[in-house]
């Protein structure tokens, strides 16, 4: 009798600690696991970069020891020409085609500058998705996917395979899509160190230029 609960009883462990695992990470139950997961976190990672909008967001680092690091950012997108990442006094990406950089001084203030054309928008965007293809498929992925398209907001939870030094998105990594703007609403990347969060507060699917204006 106990021994035909054993089973039972590993069962329900598992179950638990799978349970606890995406709580922690913030995540429901998953519709599409593997490659066909990857195939979709590949496809909605492409059609993000070519969406437009602006995202404000807060971001946390969170150390090991409970510290943590915090500021606001931004990411203004708007294809082909403009694409700018804000945070922590600076801002970098491409402005009217061309490369922009501002990186903040000592005295908070910015130091600007626009330089070369910016590569072809679409080429930028091939390698970025080709980058991570090279992690999530293929026979061995560095990363097992998971995917919650069935959720609110399309969401893929990353999971480290195979053990290397400094992995790109950590050991686990969560990222969601605002269902209709398709702009990240939420990331999450748990490293040996830390973790960190950036979740979105505000999100606009119209982009001026004054919110491509340089930090201040």
């Amino acid at each position: 009798m106990t021994s035909g609960r054993v089973p039972v009883a590993l069962a329900l462990a598992a179950l638990l600690t799978a349970c606890i695992a995406a709580f922690a990470i913030g995540t429901p139950a998953p519709s599409l696991r593997g490659d066909a997961a990857a195939r979709v976190l590949l496809d909605t990672w492409r059609q993000s970069r070519n969406a437009t909008f602006v995202v404000d967001s807060d971001f946390t680092r969170t150390l090991t020891d409970g510290q943590q690091l915090k500021d606001q950012t931004r990411i203004v997108q708007r294809p082909p020409n403009d694409r700018l990442s804000y945070g922590f006094g600076s801002a970098s990406g491409r402005l009217n085609g061309h490369i922009y950089r501002c990186a903040a001084t000592s005295d908070s203030t910015s130091t600007c500058l626009q330089s070369t054309l910016a590569p072809e928008y679409s080429s930028e965007v091939d390698q970025e998705i080709a980058n991570l293809a090279g992690n999530v498929r293929g026979d061995r992925p560095l990363y097992r996917v998971t995917a919650f398209s069935d959720h609110a907001d399309p969401c893929f939870r990353l999971d480290l395979a195979i053990d290397v030094p400094s992995p790109p998105y950590g050991r686990h990594a969560l990222f969601c899509f605002d269902r209709k703007t398709l702009a990240p609403n939420l990331t999450v990347i748990e490293r040996d160190e830390g973790t960190d969060r950036t979740q979105a507060t505000s999100i606009k699917d119209t982009v001026t230029d004054a919110d491509l204006a340089a930090p201040r």
